[in-house]
């Protein structure tokens, strides 16, 4: 039986879309034979369904109704919760239906609820396996379609709720899947650092907190190397111009690749949001995160605490000094840069693709029976 994998993602950040590409490649690596189609879901809802521009907007300007709305439904029973989703879904996404039913795949992997919950009620009927992939260190009831064959989660804290909630599925820790690069070594922060480079990563983080980062970390510019990764928001743009006119900071909206970047620096300021803080840890960065951690989020700030490779000013004003301090204690970022490497799973991506191709052969044998 020749695997056929279809993976999809959601569009709300990039997280998503990295986590189903990397699946992908993993499957690709473990068996070259199979087929495997990687789509964004919201490519088969209709044109003014913009999860994208909504999620967005939430991050930039709902982070309080984001917190309460993620706590209401958390506290929800799961079947009110699918008494008003799978309808919902069951409008929104017919084409997902039709594509389905033409292409016939043998597993679909979702890296997000929305296409969870969107292939749930035709996987059935076309004999294909759910397989829902968790990219945060906090499970919601959302993220645990009714119909999923597994769940692949970041940590055994994420087992122990999914297993509460949904006894029924197959459950396996597998890590939060990133790029195979982000698994290749990496060098170690220098003990000592004269001059050092940070990195800042403001893709996502609403306007007002990023910019009283920029402003703490400006200062820093006369004595450290830093680049800033603005993300798309003109308001960070132009604050960020600002700040670092007249020096040698390097400024842009984003980095061709994140892997290089984040290898360059020696310390990394950023959200928590489950890639980031995954592909931190993986490459033995130690973590500057002075931001919100709305809903989901939760779960990798704790996470990341609690490994010891991390830092949570207590606001974004107070980024500058927490970084200065790190950098001048000897040793420090080096040894919270250790701790990273041991809190990673850079395999997780291969844990996910196992899953899907042992799957596959359990399958094979239920058929040879």
């Amino acid at each position: 039986m020749s695997t056929r994998a279809l993976l999809l993602y959601s569009p709300a950040g990039g997280g998503h879309r990295a986590a189903a590409h990397a699946v992908a490649e993993a499957i690709s690596a473990q068996d070259p034979t199979a087929t495997i189609e990687v789509r964004d879901v919201c490519e088969f809802a209709p044109a003014w369904f913009r999860y994208d521009r909504a999620w967005s907007l939430l991050q930039r300007h709902g982070a309080y109704a984001w917190d309460w709305l993620f706590d209401a439904t958390e506290r929800a029973e799961a079947e009110a919760i699918d008494a008003i989703r799978l309808p919902l879904h069951r409008a929104l996404f017919a084409a997902l239906d039709r594509h389905l039913r033409a292409t016939r795949p043998t597993h679909i992997v979702s890296t997000h609820y929305l296409p969870a919950i969107a292939v749930a009620r035709t996987k059935r009927a076309i004999g294909a396996r759910a397989i829902t992939v968790v990219t945060d260190h906090q499970i919601h009831r959302a993220w645990l379609a009714p119909d999923a064959d597994a769940i692949c989660v970041a940590d055994p804290a994420g087992a122990r709720a999914a297993l509460r909630r949904r006894a029924d599925r197959a459950i396996a820790v597998t890590g939060i899947p990133i790029a195979r690069a982000c698994a290749a070594p990496t060098r170690a922060v220098d003990a000592v650092l004269t001059r050092a480079r940070i990195l800042a990563l403001l893709g996502g983080v609403p306007a007002g907190p990023a910019c009283a980062a920029l402003a703490s970390l400006a200062p820093l510019a006369r004595d450290h190397d830093l680049e800033i990764l603005t993300g798309d928001d003109p308001i960070v743009q132009r604050a960020c111009a600002a700040a670092f006119a007249g020096t040698d900071a390097i400024v842009r909206a984003r980095a061709p690749g994140l892997v290089g970047a984040l290898d360059a620096a020696d310390v990394v300021v950023t959200k928590a949001g489950g890639l980031s803080v995954a592909e931190g840890l993986a490459r033995g960065r130690a973590l500057v995160l002075p931001f919100g951690a709305p809903g989901q989020e939760r779960g990798n700030l704790r996470h990341a605490l609690a490994s010891g490779a991390a830092l949570q000013p207590d606001e974004p004003a107070d980024v500058g000094a927490a970084v200065r301090g790190l950098i001048d204690e000897p040793g420090r970022l080096r040894r919270m840069g250790a701790r990273a490497r041991l809190a990673a799973r850079p395999d997780a991506a291969d844990a996910v693709a196992q899953v899907v191709l042992a799957d596959v052969a359990s399958m094979e044998r239920r058929r040879a029976a």
